[in-house]
């Protein structure tokens, strides 16, 4: 279903509010200043915290980007392996010598629309315009900390027929259906050693989130009490704001989001 004009008018006019709110916030955490009450060590106190929170920042929504990207991979992946179990099946059943010609046909037609879902599927997986699943997320630097040597980088190979090594498999006969059986079940390993990989580094980015978000409340508290901003909660309105404007720009960007689900995710 495409999200319908009323949906992307109320897309346009949240994000309107959303970019409002951002440059609020941003100015309130840039001109925020020591009391001229407190001494001038204070201020340098002040400073030093708030360059380490806008470090701890920059990481967090480094960290969320990348998070995003592994829930966008384990939607993809979760498709193309109901797929590969499909065309498993079929090419059991094509495996039996039995079968009539309009019988085999059938089975490779449905082979073969399953195949292409799989290469349609790679395409619409997307984030930030960039193909998760079509081999885009090479080498993808995150940074999990605001100092340097904090980074891990990420890689999600492509998941597409060719890259699976089906392109050429076919149920036309029962040894090519036995061919194509010993090439599904590499094909289901790959994808299943994938979604292992996309799980382990979406638990340690969610690990390394928390520990972002601690780390940054007690700074901006710090902050706080030492500036005329309430810097822990500006700060966080900050962060949340961004990723909601992210997350509603890309409404304008897939084509096959349910409307109500978008108002219930941005709601």
């Amino acid at each position: 279903m495409r999200i319908n004009n009323n949906v992307g008018m109320w897309a346009i006019r949240y994000l309107q509010n959303l970019q409002t709110q951002q440059t609020s916030h941003h100015q309130a955490l840039t001109q925020a200043t020591v009391p001229i009450q407190q001494n001038v060590a204070f201020g340098a106190i002040a400073e030093r915290i708030r360059s380490q929170v806008n470090g701890y920042r920059e990481a967090m929504v480094s960290t969320y980007n990348a998070i995003g990207v592994m829930n966008v991979a384990e939607g993809g992946l979760q498709n193309v392996s109901n797929n590969l179990q499909r065309m498993r099946e079929l090419a059991v059943q094509a495996s039996n010598g039995t079968l009539s010609e309009s019988e085999r046909a059938a089975l490779q037609q449905e082979f073969s629309q399953l195949a292409q879902g799989i290469n349609k599927v790679v395409e619409q997986t997307t984030y930030n315009n960039r193909r998760v699943l079509g081999g885009d997320i090479k080498d993808m630097q995150v940074q999990l900390g605001p100092n340097e040597g904090q980074q891990m980088k990420v890689t999600l190979p492509g998941m597409d027929i060719k890259s699976l090594g089906l392109e050429n498999v076919n149920l036309n006969s029962t040894e090519n259906a036995q061919n194509a059986l010993k090439a599904l079940d590499k094909a289901i390993e790959n994808v299943s050693n994938t979604r292992s990989y996309v799980g382990s580094v979406t638990n340690r980015l969610e690990g390394a989130a928390r520990e972002l978000s601690n780390t940054m409340l007690n700074l901006t508290s710090s902050v706080s009490v030492l500036t005329g901003t309430d810097m822990a909660r500006t700060m966080m309105d900050f962060i949340r704001i961004r990723l909601q404007e992210q997350a509603t720009a890309g409404v304008f960007s897939q084509s096959n989001v349910n409307a109500m689900n978008v108002l219930r995710l941005l709601g």
